[in-house]
């Protein structure tokens, strides 16, 4: 059969010339499939490299053929402003995703699997969207053809319940990730329940990793990089201790971490303990020892206020500042940049933290203005300039049962060109404290969550709350 052929190809990755497409192309599949084929199959995907063999099958018009599940997602397209593949093209392109992982920490995670959990990841990965073109959701259908061909190929009953797992949870990772506040407690536990176990969650993250390559352009960038590793790290914490981890005993593991640093040890006394007083646990979750020790630093060394920009990959702001920052003037004359995420922490001595990235990077002058504008940011008398923004009241959810500290407030709206700055500048002027705010934005829709400290009585004026953002009451 053509399908030993394959087999018997030396493991590498190939381009198949027409000749050899036309083989396959007028090859005849007799269905049901047999035992015998299902083997092969199972055979095929065993090998290392399988991503130009289902390409071949595609091109040669017999995918569907050989899996059978294909036949309602073959050229079907995908309108939803973030795929830019149909779901047969998008599901190769996650093998070969899969196939040349390009960050290390994720190869050796995947290296460290067992032949047949790599198989599993194989499966999984080019069958994770198979159960699109129905009207039941897709990540429920998907589980169930997965059953059904793990079933065929002989899958170990351990491995087809963690295919099954992974396929119905396939879009979790990232939607937590990029979504919610992944320092919460109860977030990961709540992410945890569903994943399962470590082994799972080890395969999720690869699983994520291949499906996001396979979305097209740069979907995939340092950014969501960044934010599923360190949900990665944070659930796995929770995966291996079977005691339930508290938001305090987080910290103090943390803050062990910190004090084992050679470089806090010498350190003078006094600003040792200033760096552990730092008040919100958060900052102590969503950054390194190291990362730490360093912020601390620099805060100790600001005068009024100091900053530094970084235009790698991606440009992030930071600023340290003992003054008033006019912050709804500056991300009001940044509003033409993508905003991928924004975090504010009170260190100590009166300096207040701001880290914000963007999704790219500037070009030319534009980095020398960018500095020009946090220089005038801090000229508490220039006007800022808010763009139009419409948010609806019931586009707004208040969430105060968060934890005991901090409420979250969540905006899914029309993406609008200056709604940060337009919400910040409304926060400003409430006197509402944020502590980070997490931004995840379509071509039409943003979803941006804000965690703000409990102060104020903001609890106790929700409405007003409402109110003011959808500029249904006058601010005040």
């Amino acid at each position: 059969e053509l399908l030993e052929i394959l087999i018997k190809l030396p493991d590498r990755d190939y381009r198949f010339d027409a000749g050899f497409l036309n083989q396959f192309t007028y090859t005849n599949i007799p269905h049901p499939l047999t035992k015998k084929v299902y083997v092969t199959i199972k055979k095929l995907l065993q090998k290392e490299h399988i991503a130009s063999f289902l390409k071949l099958f595609y091109d040669a018009g017999i995918l569907q053929e050989l899996f059978p599940n294909f036949k309602k997602v073959m050229h079907l397209p995908q309108f939803d402003g973030y795929h830019h593949y149909p779901v047969d093209i998008h599901s190769i392109k996650c093998v070969t995703a899969l196939e040349n992982i390009e960050e290390s920490f994720i190869a050796e995670l995947f290296s460290e699997l067992s032949e047949e959990e790599k198989l599993l990841m194989k499966i999984v990965v080019f069958f994770h969207d198979s159960g699109k073109g129905r009207k039941q959701d897709h990540s429920e259908v998907g589980a169930k053809l997965v059953a059904q061909f793990a079933k065929h190929i002989g899958l170990a009953e351990e491995l087809t319940e963690r295919a099954v797992t992974l396929v119905k949870q396939h879009v979790l990772m990232s939607n937590v990730a990029f979504k919610e506040n992944i320092h919460n407690e109860k977030t990961l536990y709540k992410f945890m329940s569903k994943v399962g176990d470590a082994k799972n969650l080890k395969l999720l993250y690869i699983l994520t990793y291949a499906d996001i390559n396979g979305v097209g352009g740069d979907t995939y960038n340092s950014f969501n990089s960044k934010l599923l590793y360190d949900l990665y790290m944070s659930a796995l914490e929770i995966a291996q201790n079977t005691e339930r981890i508290t938001d305090a005993k987080k910290r103090l593991i943390i803050e062990k971490r910190v004090k084992n640093l050679a470089e806090f040890k010498e350190l003078p006394r006094l600003m040792q303990k200033k760096i552990l007083s730092i008040e919100s646990n958060l900052f102590f979750f969503k950054h390194t020892p190291q990362d730490i020790i360093d912020i601390a630093k620099k805060a100790r060394g600001t005068g009024e206020y100091s900053f530094t920009t970084k235009n790698k990959n991606s440009l992030t702001i930071e600023i340290y500042r003992r003054i008033p920052l006019n912050l709804g003037y500056l991300l009001a004359s940044l509003s033409h940049l993508d905003v991928a995420s924004m975090e504010i922490f009170t260190l100590f001595d009166e300096v207040k933290y701001f880290k914000i990235d963007f999704i790219k990077n500037v070009t030319g002058n534009e980095l020398v203005e960018v500095q020009d504008i946090i220089d005038n940011a801090f000229d508490m008398s220039r006007e800022v300039h808010l763009k139009e923004v419409k948010i609806k009241k019931d586009e707004i959810n208040i969430d105060c049962e968060h934890s005991k500290t901090h409420a979250e407030l969540t905006i899914h709206t029309q993406n609008q060109m200056g709604l940060l700055a337009y919400v910040m500048h409304k926060f400003e002027e409430m006197q509402i404290n944020i502590i980070t705010a997490k931004i995840h934005s379509s071509k039409h829709k943003v979803r941006d969550s804000f965690l703000m400290e409990k102060q104020n009585k903001i609890c106790d004026n929700i409405e007003k709350i409402y109110a003011i953002l959808s500029n249904t009451i006058e601010g005040v």
